[in-house]
């Protein structure tokens, strides 16, 4: 007799024979029997193990599909509400004790896994919650970004030193509701799987807690392996085996035997008393139970939708891949970029001087050297010379060369540039002062902006034109003479003072423009969301965060604590404001926003990509994920404010939760399907 757990102590025993249930009694099964089950549960970890390695080869499930998978994640951990912890913690006189079934804290994750195998496409091993924390290797950061099904593990140290210590000190885990901090699991010995208003506690049993948030995107996505160095939780034997071999796949015809027995009454926990659109082509671009009593051993999984059926592909090459490796510096959304990577087997490499990488996605180009970037074997996230759009000054020159050049051509498709871009002046060139300045009336409003920066930064109102031009004329001057001047690079740009309020307050609208390929060029558009300020609107007001709606400058609003739901609306919240209190003023459809004004944005978008086209330096590997800012004005129209390089990427409120994850995940789907 010897155990088949070699990395923990919580393992089951093989034995040439054993007992099984069968009519209410225990019989033994004959030595022939039992080899036969054995050789089946053999066979059907190999080709579990083969299935694994295969899909980690394959291409990412579909976005939606992973969603589903979440929700029946949740919903299928629910349907053992009331399932008391292990069995021998309920003695006779117990309410619960001759429960069909027993869940400690790892055994329920175990347990919904094993019930949605087919959907995931692996049976999870029988190890505690240390083996599972080692196979998410997709840490969350922050609890604002957890979603739905992800497992909130805890670490720490037992006061009882003769308590077993585990892997990484993991002595618990529970699964996340999307709920607040809600949390659902078997954390109290003495009482049961249960919904539990935080995911914090206080133990009797340790000391040192920590909470230790990981996605369970990799599960979802039909990996479940051990991502950590030290521990591979493996079974006892990884051989693939012959066509003559008795576990060979192809060898038995015999009906499969009866499950195993998963053993759920013994906790895996430590001991103790503790909680054990979319993206879119361009049309001009190419391409509970309440009683235990009512508890049935095993419940019913959650149907599964055919959709989420996974379709084995043909193997790519008969030799084994090297693990691609990626590099991600900064940290705007760092978790969306990893996770899918992660997922697929990709490695991740935290150093920036790393030249053998697979992909590098970083904030700024200077991260990126190009002179040693392999065309056709590598990916970067910047082009770079972009500058010529996300520079205010660029993307003010692109457009006004391009417009010139093609305004005797092609009149009835082309925007002309006062259509979508506010009046705009360089301050760096006396000229366009001069005409600025002559062109300057009294009571208007300019908004001066420095070329290079975002988030609002350096931004700053006109009214007053004669110390505006005072200021602007001793920097210029200062920058002759070589010291630094803060009127260097900038644009001036007639204000837009009659903007389209929603509830009295100033909006802008964020969408995304994917460069995904440009060799040839494939470009994809994305809708976005929609960013409110906090404040109420008036043009008069002083208050920089009235006329500034980004995030990056509404979370100094001390409001923004209360209002920070309501400064992200997506698309569909815009377009039933605007059926309720504006169409019939302005005659709209009732699908004007994506109709005519996403359509209006996508030429917008269009014109300024065919501004820069023929000049940007196009490389196989070279892709660049853009967002665009617009505003619309008490007339409906629309007007282009600027250009981003690195478009934010937080989720910290419900509207980006919305839109961002998806974006993230078509955006890398994409550069996918045309580099990989």
């Amino acid at each position: 007799m010897r155990s088949r757990d070699d990395n923990e102590g919580h393992g089951e025993l093989e034995t040439a024979s054993f007992w099984m249930d069968g009519d209410g009694k225990k019989s033994k099964l004959s030595l022939q029997e039992a080899f036969l089950n054995f050789r089946k549960r053999r066979q059907r970890e190999i080709d579990n193990a083969l299935k694994a390695a295969k899909r980690e080869q394959d291409d990412p499930v579909d976005p939606h599909c992973i969603a589903i998978l979440r929700e029946k994640f949740v919903t299928q951990a629910k349907q053992y509400l009331g399932v008391p912890y292990a069995k021998r913690y309920h003695g006779p006189g117990s309410p619960h004790y001759d429960a069909p079934l027993y869940l400690d804290c790892c055994g329920l994750v175990r347990r919904v896994a094993r019930d949605l195998k087919e959907d995931l496409g692996f049976d999870i091993g029988k190890w505690n919650q240390s083996y599972q924390f080692d196979t998410l290797p997709i840490k969350v950061d922050g609890v604002e970004n957890m979603m739905p099904g992800d497992l909130v593990f805890v670490s720490g140290v037992f006061y009882d030193k003769m308590k077993r210590k585990q892997h990484h000190n993991m002595v618990h885990v529970e699964i996340w509701l999307g709920e607040g901090e809600k949390t659902i699991g078997a954390r109290w010995q003495r009482q049961h799987v249960q919904i539990h208003d935080s995911y914090r506690y206080v133990s009797k049993s340790y000391h040192s807690m920590e909470y230790h948030f990981r996605s369970i995107e990799t599960w979802l996505r039909g990996i479940c392996r051990s991502h950590c160095s030290e521990h591979s939780w493996c079974s006892s034997s990884r051989f693939v085996p012959g066509c003559r071999s008795i576990f060979s796949l192809d060898c038995s015809n015999e009906d499969e035997a009866a499950e195993d027995d998963e053993s759920e009454d013994e906790p895996g926990g430590s001991g103790g008393e503790k909680p054990c659109d979319g993206l879119t082509e361009t049309d001009d671009v190419s391409r509970s139970h309440d009683k235990v009593t009512k508890q049935r051993a095993k419940a019913k999984p959650v149907a599964h939708s055919k959709s989420l059926v996974r379709h084995t592909q043909t193997r790519r090459s008969a030799s084994k891949p090297a693990i691609p490796t990626f590099y991600i510096g900064g940290g705007n959304g760092v978790s969306l970029v990893e996770s899918p990577l992660l997922a697929m087997g990709w490695r991740r490499t935290d150093n920036r001087s790393c030249c053998n990488f697979k992909l590098k996605w970083v904030e700024i180009k200077g991260q990126i050297n190009y002179n040693e970037f392999r065309e056709g074997e590598q990916l970067v996230n910047h082009i770079p010379n972009i500058n010529l759009l996300t520079t205010k000054i660029g993307l003010l020159d692109s457009l006004r060369e391009y417009c010139q050049s093609k305004g005797k051509r092609r009149r009835g498709s082309l925007l002309e540039l006062s259509e979508f871009v506010p009046e705009t002046y360089k301050l760096d060139l006396r000229g366009e002062r001069e005409v600025f300045y002559s062109t300057f009336r009294e009571g208007d409003v300019w908004i001066c902006k420095p070329t290079g920066l975002n988030q609002g930064k350096g931004i700053f109102l006109v009214r007053d034109l004669d110390k505006f031009r005072i200021d602007v004329e001793a920097g210029m001057e200062a920058t002759l003479n070589g010291r630094r001047s803060r009127f260097s690079s900038r644009i001036v740009q007639r204000y837009i003072s009659n903007p389209l309020l929603l509830s009295e307050r100033k909006f802008d609208i964020r969408a995304y423009l994917l460069i995904a390929h440009t060799t040839p060029y494939v470009v994809f558009y994305h809708h976005g969301y929609v960013r409110l300020s906090c404040q109420e609107y008036s043009v008069d007001t002083t208050e920089l965060a009235a006329h500034l709606t980004n995030q990056y400058v509404q979370k100094k609003d001390p409001r923004y604590g209360d209002m920070k739901e309501d400064t992200v609306w997506t698309f569909e919240q815009l377009q039933d404001y605007l059926n309720k209190h504006v169409a019939a003023e302005k005659d709209l459809p009732r699908d004007w926003v994506f109709a005519q004004f996403a359509k209006q944005m996508q030429r917008i978008m269009l014109s300024c990509f065919h501004a820069v086209r023929h000049k940007l330096e196009c490389r196989l590997g070279f892709f660049e994920l853009l967002g665009f800012d617009f505003m619309i004005d008490n007339d409906m129209k629309v007007w282009l404010i600027e250009v981003n390089i690195n478009p934010a990427l937080h989720t910290n409120c419900a509207g980006l939760k919305q839109v961002i994850p998806p974006l993230i995940s078509e955006t890398l789907s994409q550069f996918w399907s045309l580099h990989l």
